[in-house]
């Protein structure tokens, strides 16, 4: 396990976030999918285990994993990371640019598979097919796994299986170094106050109305981080738009994925079953329940038909395995996390009733069980998470919708969240999108807010500390 005080990310870097002391921890065994046989696929840090445990499963596949990983890391650094951290080029732009390098034509060869498709090309075990699926439904991509344009998500994921980490002392230390860092610089937040509205005046967004009356008012821009109709239908108001983008707006494409999650205080840390249980059980990342590509593929069909999944399966991790601080001493923290509808049988996020959410929390609960059977009598305590709780916390995530928006490749890259906003100016003067909803989308990686800052101080004309490169001239020194 290493402690990590400046990873290389933009978000980190930019930031400096390691001024503030928050660190990441990274745990020697990054993921982990058993098997009901009581056998367990293990992905290691450490290249060479992993190719190890594959190896175990298919000797054929190993060696395939070896080159796919390779490809994937190259490409996420030439190509996947540039057109990820600068604004969204227009679609016919960007298959030029791409055409003109080797890398850029490998990329758009893989991105024009289905996910699905592509893992099961290239590898025969399931188990394996199983965990690259997850890997790649994990990033938002479960409604979408089947369709073709997704391919490029298979090498995101390969590129970061084995570089997986956790924020040490819990995710809130993030949050509480980005607040450290904005009020160092003079910015401040106001916490705990809804938004009523964004203030337009003769075309140009002046300002912020809060629900208990008062107003924030802007002296240069308002920036959004709440998803693109949300920002634009209901806030600012669609009499502010033409026609045709409110139309658009309206019809918005939703990701139609959820997560449910149960949250566990437990006596002691689970134990899988099996000959590899410690291996398993000390893995970052669980995949409990995904054991072939094909029960990937029945959730994705449910869920997408707006249907609770008809087996329980979790992404599932156990935080005090790597940061004790986060219980208390000799206890242990688990928690659990399945897809779901964001509509199930059509309705919305009331459909997590309490007693719906005690119904899935047994079935989530007995999921771990059959994996981990010593959680059933080492439990102390669990809480519940589901949608609705979401949507209720954090408003812009509405029906739970983490990721602001679908991953169909018509909502991706310069299409996102349509054409005419791909940029993050909306046509209000002064409003802009940083959000979930904009490229490159969700996840915890800031990139929608970062390259929102390189247009907005490219419009206002600041000078910038962070020299964003913009993915032309990335793709363009590609082809030289």
């Amino acid at each position: 396990m290493r402690l990590l005080r400046g990873p290389p990310y933009k978000l980190w870097t930019d930031l400096g976030l390691e001024q503030t002391g928050v660190r990441l921890i990274r745990p020697a065994k990054q993921n982990a999918l058993p098997s009901s046989d009581g056998r367990t696929l293990v992905v290691d840090a450490d290249l060479e285990r992993t190719l190890a445990a594959i190896g175990r499963l298919d000797r054929a596949d190993a060696s395939r994993f070896a080159a796919f990983f390779e490809e994937a890391r190259r490409l996420s650094r030439t190509v996947i990371e540039p057109l990820r951290c600068s604004p969204p080029l227009p679609p016919d732009e960007l298959e030029n640019h791409l055409s003109r390098s080797a890398d850029g034509r490998r990329f758009h060869a893989l991105a024009s598979w289905s996910a699905l498709d592509l893992i099961r090309e290239r590898f025969r075990n399931e188990r394996l097919r199983a965990l690259l699926a997850f890997a790649a439904a994990l990033r938002g991509y479960l409604p979408v796994l089947d369709v073709p344009g997704t391919g490029y998500v298979v090498a995101q994921a390969v590129a970061g299986l084995v570089d997986c980490s956790l924020v040490e002392g819990g995710s809130y230390q993030l949050a509480r170094a980005l607040a450290a860092r904005l009020y160092q610089h003079g910015g401040w937040a106001l916490a705990g106050e809804r938004v009523a509205g964004i203030a337009v005046r003769a075309g140009r967004a002046c300002g912020v109305a809060l629900a208990s009356g008062g107003f924030v008012a802007a002296r240069r821009a308002v920036v959004s981080s709440a998803p693109a109709p949300f920002t634009l239908l209901d806030l600012a108001g669609r009499e502010h738009l033409d026609r045709s983008l409110a139309e658009t707006l309206a019809a918005y494409p939703w990701n139609g994925e959820a997560l449910m999650g149960i949250h566990l205080a437990l006596r002691q840390a689970p134990r899988f079953a099996g000959q590899d249980a410690d291996d398993g059980a000390g893995a970052l990342n669980l995949c409990l329940g995904y054991e072939t590509s094909q029960d990937v593929e029945r959730d994705l069909h449910r869920v997408r038909a707006g249907a609770l999944p008809s087996a329980v399966a979790l992404h599932a991790s156990v935080p005090t395995r790597f940061d004790p601080s986060q219980a208390p001493p000799g206890r242990h923290t688990a928690f659990g996390w399945q897809f779901v509808p964001s509509r199930p049988g059509g309705g919305d996020a009331s459909f997590w009733t309490p007693a719906a959410c005690e119904r899935q929390a047994a079935a989530m609960v007995t999921t771990w069980v059959r994996y981990a059977p010593n959680v059933a009598d080492a439990e102390l305590a669990r809480a519940v998470h589901s949608p609705l709780d979401t949507q209720r916390l954090l408003p812009s995530m509405w029906l739970g919708d983490r990721h602001h928006g679908s991953y169909h490749p018509d909502n991706t890259f310069g299409r996102r969240p349509c054409p005419e906003l791909a940029g993050y100016r909306t046509p209000i003067d002064g409003l802009y999108l940083c959000g979930s909803s904009s490229h490159p989308g969700g996840s915890v990686n800031g990139l929608g807010g970062y390259n929102a800052a390189g247009v907005i101080a490219g419009d206002l004309g600041l000078d910038p500390w962070w020299r964003p490169v913009h993915s032309r001239d990335a793709l363009a020194a590609l082809a030289a």
